[in-house]
């Protein structure tokens, strides 16, 4: 069927290499384009109610996830210098445009809190910290009045030693806002080295952001100009001790999302390249040859800068997930090019003097249809992304088919291309020849294999019982599995993110929040002592779990006001006995000029109101712990009551994408090897080939899946990933095998002489492209970047066991089952 596609290759080489190459320049030159996406949110599915019910109350509420500035000082934040710090760095966020400050509080820190006053006639709000004490005395004031205030203040601006405060900034909507806000902060912090005379504010007069707040017009890559933004995101970290003894920190779920996309992308600029030239320096060893090198890996690197060049001129952006895009392309990407390396010199061997052009001709002509079989099948394992929830995992489907697409394209037009202009050349030529003398096989890879299918042969029952009871016992293993997705798990201990977010968690009552909204139909519901007490018992109980900050709602404040109006006497830190008591002490904080926080917790007709939940992990498995509890409370408690409960946040969101992950990968699995059985079985024209096929893959996946859960490794992205890779890889293995043997057996009905012969030539190009792969993501064990190491160490494993069930299965499968032996021979003639 393409036969006239590699005639045309074959007799048009040069003009099929100056097309590619100027294909390659023009998707090169798109890169500079290419744009990221970090937000968490947009893992879920567009229109998912989460995200629907998180909008609206991010609209009554205004909640967002924060920028967090941390000042710690272990002689006490209580001083003027600090304190002067914290208002300085206060009014500088608020004026950043990506910044939130419609309001005082948008931008939390002492200098914008509020405090209820008042007597038993009359309550209002005023400033905590209107202005930086001159004195002493005004210092031990305000530290009085942040302690006798505990329930709104400790833990929440300023830890429980009094070491520690915070700065809370919220930001607009936006990748834009998310990158920009983040490196104008970092320069703020920065500058605070040099006596914090630098605003954040500066920038080159023809920047395409001058600093005007809603301009909109602002580059991702802007940040490597100077005027006052930090300039890279790897700069000094800011928690170095400034003079005083203050020590800042920048963290917060928008600061996890840009630093852990920056990290990756950073992180792949230096792993590529290397894991590039472990991949040539293995590709040299096996075959010694100049042009067995530089063409494997330029029909690699051509998948890979096609494929981000295709993403950036359809206008997709590179999310975090697809920073491993390139990576598995790698993986998937050499196999056909050394496929066919191998078998040209497996053809050159015998008479090197034959022209080129008949040489490339036959080896398409026999590798043809394995490598679109392949092409097919890994595309197939991929598209089960379609089935994904998740719009980021999707989009990585589609591209990871194209670039598999992309990189099949490159093997049977530019590789075919170049061996046509190449004079035939074979690394080795000697040693092999000598080698095929004495032996059946050209290299000491064969005679391995060949011993290894003939002890397979010899033992069968012990193989065949081995086999099943290692799939037994993973079986069991996988029943283990468990999904624990963390942000922070991408980050190393001793990062800037993981040192200030370690710090928030320590100090502070926790940087991930759980929203649970209480709302009724009917106006002032939530007046009701009934339904306040509830609320408050719920705080009690969520709060003795573990990892759990102390809670926020609308009964603090009401106990906080009841105090007050006792003259500061803890005894009335309560909520009040009576219906009628609970509608006065409301009624006077209407008439009094309702304090900005109160707008964080209950709406004006006392219809909907907000219990925070602060999490100081995010960890889904802590996160699920925490949401099950509140379910549970709120179905025993709620359930014959006016109100209804929803929940929200950042740790819902986490909680939600992870379940998420779990479903649409499991089913994403099972599709993808029923949708290979299929594919395989329609282009083999046989049931047998295609079980043949899916089966070593299966095997891998179950072996794999079930040594993770024995060992307690959680499910993430970089496990989903690395089965993905697993899946592709190990078809590929399988389908090679299979046309393989199926050749031999057509010529000699003998089952076990015709597999051995399929060792000696395709196995041993398997353990050639497992032995690569395996070589160069072994490179990323030394990534900085931990989610890139699970994912070498993972796909690594998976190459290994790939190889070794595709031979040992394969091998044991059509030397001991008649039956089989015998549906194949038919098949064959």
């Amino acid at each position: 069927m393409l036969k006239p596609l590699y005639r045309l290759v074959i007799n048009y080489p040069r003009l099929i290499l100056v097309v590619v190459l100027a294909i390659t320049v023009f998707m090169a030159m798109q890169l500079k384009s290419l744009r990221w996406e970090t937000d968490a949110r947009v893992y879920l599915p567009k229109g998912h109610p989460a995200i629907t019910y998180d909008e609206k109350v991010i609209e009554l509420f205004g909640v967002k996830d924060s920028v967090i500035i941390a000042v710690a000082n272990d002689k006490g934040i209580f001083n003027r210098e600090t304190l002067q710090r914290v208002k300085r760095i206060t009014e500088k966020v608020a004026n950043l445009p990506g910044v939130i400050a419609q309001r005082t509080i948008d931008v939390a820190s002492l200098s914008t809190a509020e405090l209820f006053v008042g007597d038993d006639e009359s309550m209002g709000a005023q400033a905590l910290m209107p202005e930086v004490p001159d004195d002493e005395a005004g210092i031990q004031r305000l530290k009085k009045m942040v302690y006798d205030n505990a329930d709104l203040f400790v833990g929440n601006l300023v830890s429980k030693d009094g070491k520690a405060t915070m700065i809370r900034a919220k930001l607009k909507e936006g990748a834009t806002n998310r990158y920009q806000t983040y490196f104008q902060i970092k320069g703020i912090l920065q500058a605070e080295k040099a006596g914090g005379k630098q605003d954040g504010q500066g920038w080159n007069a023809d920047a395409d952001w001058n600093g005007a707040a809603g301009q909109k017009q602002w580059k991702q890559g802007d940040w490597k100009k100077q005027g006052g933004w930090s300039n890279s995101w790897k700069d000094t970290p800011v928690y170095t001790e400034l003079k005083n003894g203050d020590r800042l920190y920048l963290a917060g779920r928008p600061v996890i999302e840009v630093t852990s996309g920056l990290q990756a992308m950073d992180d792949m600029k230096l792993m590529i390249p290397v894991l590039i030239l472990v991949i040539g320096f293995v590709l040299l060893l096996f075959f010694r040859t100049l042009r067995g090198v530089a063409l494997p890996l330029f029909v690699m690197l051509g998948g890979i800068i096609w494929t981000l060049g295709t993403m950036v001129l359809l206008g997709y952006p590179l999310y975090t997930i697809s920073t491993m895009l390139p990576v598995i392309l790698v993986a998937v990407g050499i196999g056909d090019s050394v496929h066919l390396m191998s078998h040209y010199y497996d053809r050159v061997l015998p008479d090197p003097h034959r022209k080129s052009s008949e040489i490339v001709t036959e080896v398409m002509d026999n590798l043809g249809p394995p490598l679109i079989t392949t092409t097919l099948t890994t595309a197939a394992g991929f598209l089960s992304l379609l089935f994904a929830e998740m719009p980021p995992f999707r989009i990585f489907g589609v591209f990871a088919v194209l670039g598999i697409v992309y990189c099949w394209l490159l093997s049977v037009t530019f590789l075919p291309a170049a061996l046509t202009v190449l004079r035939p050349k074979v690394g080795g030529y000697l040693k092999k020849r000598r080698s095929m003398r004495l032996h059946a096989e050209q290299d000491g890879i064969s005679r391995v294999l060949v011993a290894l299918g003939e002890n397979v042969h010899a033992n069968r029952s012990r193989y065949l019982i081995g086999l099943v009871a290692l799939s037994l016992l993973m079986v069991a293993g996988s029943m283990k599995l468990h999904v624990d997705s963390s942000w922070m798990s991408d980050f190393r201990n001793d990062s800037e993110v993981a040192v200030s977010n370690n710090l928030l968690n320590r100090q502070f009552n926790g940087t991930i929040f759980l929203n649970v909204v209480i709302e009724s139909d009917q106006k002032g519901a939530l007046k009701s002592p009934a339904i306040l007490r509830t609320i408050e018992t719920l705080q009690t109980e969520v709060e003795k779990l573990p990892y759990v900050g102390k809670t926020l709602s609308i009964v603090d404040f009401i106990k906080s006001a009841n105090k007050t109006l006792h003259e500061g006497d803890p005894a009335y830190k309560i909520l009040p006995a009576s219906s009628k008591e609970m509608a006065e002490y409301l009624y006077l904080l209407s008439l009094s000029g309702r304090p900005e926080q109160l707008d964080q917790v209950i709406d004006y007709d006392y219809r909907r109101t907000l219990l925070t939940i602060p999490i100081q992990t995010d960890h889904t498995r802590i996160l699920k712990n925490v949401i099950d509890h509140v379910n549970a409370f709120v179905k025993e408690h709620f359930r014959n009551t006016s109100v209804h409960v929803n929940l929200a946040g950042s740790a819902n969101n986490s909680y939600i994408w992870a379940d998420l992950l779990i479903g649409s990968q499991t089913s994403a699995i099972m599709v993808s090897k029923l949708g290979i059985f299929i594919l395989a079985t329609i282009l083999f024209m046989s049931l047998m080939y295609g079980f043949f096929v899916v089966l070593p893959v299966t095997l891998a996946t179950l072996l794999i899946s079930g040594g993770a859960g024995w060992l307690g490794i959680p499910l993430d992205v970089s496990t989903t990933l690395a089965a993905g890779v697993a899946i592709g890889v190990g078809v590929d293995y399988a389908v090679h095998y299979m046309f393989r043997f199926r050749d031999c057996l057509a010529v000699s009905e003998d089952a076990l002489q015709a597999n051995l012969q399929t060792l000696r030539t395709v196995g041993k190009t398997i353990v050639i492209n497992a032995t690569i792969v395996t070589a160069g993501f072994s490179v990323l064990l030394f990534s900085r970047f931990p989610p890139h190491v699970k994912m070498g160490y993972f796909v690594s494993i998976y190459m290994v066991v790939s190889c070794l069930a595709a031979i040992i299965v394969l091998s044991l499968c059509l030397s001991s089952r008649p039956a089989a032996k015998e549906a194949l021979v038919a098949d064959a003639g």
